[in-house]
């Protein structure tokens, strides 16, 4: 594996971050114009499992996106602590947390991306998102 894949990778984590900001926040007008350089980073068979512990497949977290563009107005998101924890024949899985801040409130993730080499960058296979608690996070 090599270093410029584990940076393709945090630049693709802080890319789609960028991606998803801009949907939820649609300033500018550009949510809409963002889905679909957002979707083409997410494998045919892209699935997740988000903070409500409930599995979506690429279908229904593309229409979890269209269904939220300028839903979140203001917030702000922050990714932090982005490290590879493993990799193995052009696949590699980052962890990171991912900080959303909206009217005052702030709520983080932990996430682990599952993510695979392709010749034009990477592309996401996988997500899982756990919550953290704030004192998780203090002790962190």
């Amino acid at each position: 594996m090599t270093n410029a894949l584990i940076e393709q990778a945090e630049h693709s984590i802080h890319h789609v971050h960028e991606l998803i900001l801009r949907v939820f926040t649609d300033a500018d007008g550009i949510g809409a114009a963002s889905l679909e350089p957002l979707m083409k980073v997410f494998a045919e068979d892209f699935s997740m499992i988000g903070i409500s512990a409930i599995p979506l497949n690429r279908a229904e977290v593309e229409q979890l996106f269209r269904g939220a563009v300028g839903a979140r107005a203001g917030l702000d998101i922050a990714i932090s602590d982005v490290h590879t924890v493993w990799q193995q024949a052009g696949l590699l899985a980052v962890s990171y947390v991912e900080t959303h801040r909206l009217n005052g409130a702030e709520h983080s993730r932990l996430a682990v991306a599952i993510l695979r080499g392709q010749p034009d960058g990477v592309e996401w296979v996988y997500l899982h998102e756990t919550p953290l608690s704030r004192e998780i996070r203090e002790r962190a």
